[in-house]
């Protein structure tokens, strides 16, 4: 699998159909199961690239396999951005909110204002906010890894 780097695009799945590297290193040749590619490439896989074994092995190597497996989850951001103008002046709210398989929802929040003689450049406005948005969000997120810490290990931590 080759996670996209844009939401706007899916991710890729393939089938290793050989390993041309030496031990069972890359390159890859991966038949791509995705219509408009449905050929074989070789891959040399990259960091959003991961490779899944099946499930239902057969032998003490595939036990091995799968004890060293990685796992993937995708976590998607929501961003609302909203934009009041007063006469010269201007304000751009924005919130970013973050739902997680695990139940976990956290809200961020940001803010920028246009001053009546700065140029009027909206996108200026909706990148501020927005990044002071996610910045609250990760604030929270470091404090909730910092509450999960604590109650999985007994010992605070200090998210800095």
């Amino acid at each position: 699998m080759v996670e996209s780097p844009r939401v706007d695009a899916h991710r890729r799945t393939g089938v290793v159909t050989g390993v041309r590297g030496l031990g069972g290193s890359p390159p890859y040749q991966v038949h791509w199961s995705d219509a408009e590619r449905g050929h074989d490439t070789l891959v040399y896989p990259g960091p959003d690239a991961h490779v899944e074994h099946p499930p239902g092995g057969t032998g003490a190597a595939d036990a091995e396999e799968a004890d060293a497996m990685q796992t993937t989850k995708r976590w998607n951001v929501d961003v609302v951005v909203s934009e009041e103008s007063e006469g010269d002046s201007a304000r751009t709210w924005a919130e970013v909110g973050l739902a997680t398989d695990d139940g976990t929802a956290l809200r961020g929040h940001g803010m920028a204002r246009k001053h009546p003689t700065d140029m009027d450049v909206p996108e200026i406005g909706e990148e501020l906010a927005v990044s002071r948005a996610l910045s609250d969000l990760s604030r929270q997120l470091r404090q909730v890894a910092a509450a999960d810490i604590n109650d999985y290990s007994g010992l605070p931590w200090r998210p800095t």
